[in-house]
């Protein structure tokens, strides 16, 4: 239909232009040649649709009672709809084989899986996790009739005690689940997610286990440097205030910040300190409370972002993990991350380009962070 459209609407054509004085026929040539533009733009996907009222993500207090039932209802709809396809790029070797009897969720956990390599201590890390949030909350909206949005967790709030914040709490209907001990084998044993089953890595209940001081223990190819480190110090307004306004124009030294010397700052500690699902890098989605810390972490990157010109579109760091030798390639190394480095979702939802998603507000995306 565009194109025969485009074929009578052809600047010139006798069908344009046919009986119609000079004066009108040059006005009408102008507003053919917009319309033909425009029509061009949508054929080709080169129009970028506009952002005009962004969706405000809130905090999980903020909700109240009906909202966070709404968002916890809507992790369990979307926990007991079946597998649908995914199409893993590869990347991350030594994966289980994918459960056809899985849900829905766990696909969404395996995508997590699949992207251990190419998203995490790379310069991939914040653009593709931000994508991966916006695919998670379409799937709640579209599969499950969410009306809301992703909440974050503001830890800023809860700093001075993060075990004991109420958003850890057993409400069967809305709660997180207070922290299990042992006797439970840190199974979550309240709250609205107590019954549900993760299938990966094996099939088990969500854990959780609270850890203070999470660098005591060794999980990476190098010596952490602060074992005695207590994580909540990384979560206080204080640091907030840090991330969001130093650093001005310089992407690589914003991320490993973030992540910290060693990996002992922000990001780590709050997964290592919460222990259980979302002590392992791999499959910590599992824990649904990883919705709202990373929300709180792309908070984090929007918050910089707006704070200077220069942090707008500032990207750096490379698409391969370089483990062995972190201190000097916190953000990877191999071919660099730019805006046209494609963040794959394999099959959960579209992929894109990191500038599609360098601005909340840009068109791809159009979300906004409640203060």
């Amino acid at each position: 239909m565009i194109r025969n459209n485009l074929v009578a609407l052809r600047v010139g054509s006798p069908f344009c232009l046919r009986g119609i004085p000079s004066v009108e026929r040059m006005l009408h040539l102008f507003s053919v040649t917009l319309l033909c533009a425009s029509i061009v733009g949508l054929s080709s996907g080169a129009a970028t649709p506009t952002c005009k009222k962004p969706s405000v993500r809130k905090e999980w207090r903020a909700l109240g009672h009906d909202g966070q039932k709404a968002f916890a209802d809507a992790i369990k709809c979307l926990s007991h709809l079946p597998h649908a396809s995914l199409t893993p790029t590869g990347a991350t070797p030594g994966l289980p084989p994918i459960l056809a009897n899985s849900s829905h969720y766990d696909d969404v956990v395996y995508v997590h899986m699949d992207a251990v390599n190419s998203a995490h201590f790379t310069g991939r890390f914040l653009p593709w996790h931000r994508l991966y949030l916006h695919t998670m909350e379409g799937l709640l909206r579209d599969k499950c009739g969410y009306q809301g949005y992703l909440t974050y967790w503001d830890w800023t709030i809860d700093s001075h005690d993060i075990k004991h914040s109420p958003i850890f709490n057993a409400d069967p209907a809305v709660g997180l689940g207070v922290f299990p001990d042992a006797s439970t084998n840190f199974d979550l044993s309240n709250g609205a997610f107590q019954d549900i089953i993760r299938a990966y890595p094996v099939a088990h209940h969500i854990q959780r286990n609270y850890t203070l001081r999470p660098f005591e223990t060794q999980i990476f190819p190098w010596t952490f440097n602060l074992p005695e480190k207590e994580a909540n110090t990384t979560q206080t307004t204080e640091e907030y205030i840090k991330l969001t306004t130093t650093f001005t124009g310089n992407f690589t030294a914003f991320q490993a910040y973030l992540d910290g010397f060693r990996a002992e700052g922000l990001h780590n500690a709050a997964h290592l300190s919460l222990g259980g699902d979302m002590a392992n890098i791999s499959h910590s989605p599992n824990d649904p409370i990883f919705f709202l810390l990373h929300s709180q972490l792309d908070r984090v990157w929007a918050a910089w972002q707006a704070h200077d010109p220069s942090n707008r579109d500032a990207i750096a760091g490379g698409v391969e993990q370089d483990l062995n030798d972190f201190d000097a390639h916190p953000l990877g190394t191999g071919t660099p991350v730019t805006k046209d480095t494609i963040l794959y979702m394999a099959g959960l939802g579209p992929d894109a380009k990191v500038s599609d998603v360098f601005s909340t507000t840009g068109g791809y995306l159009c979300y906004e962070y409640a203060s």
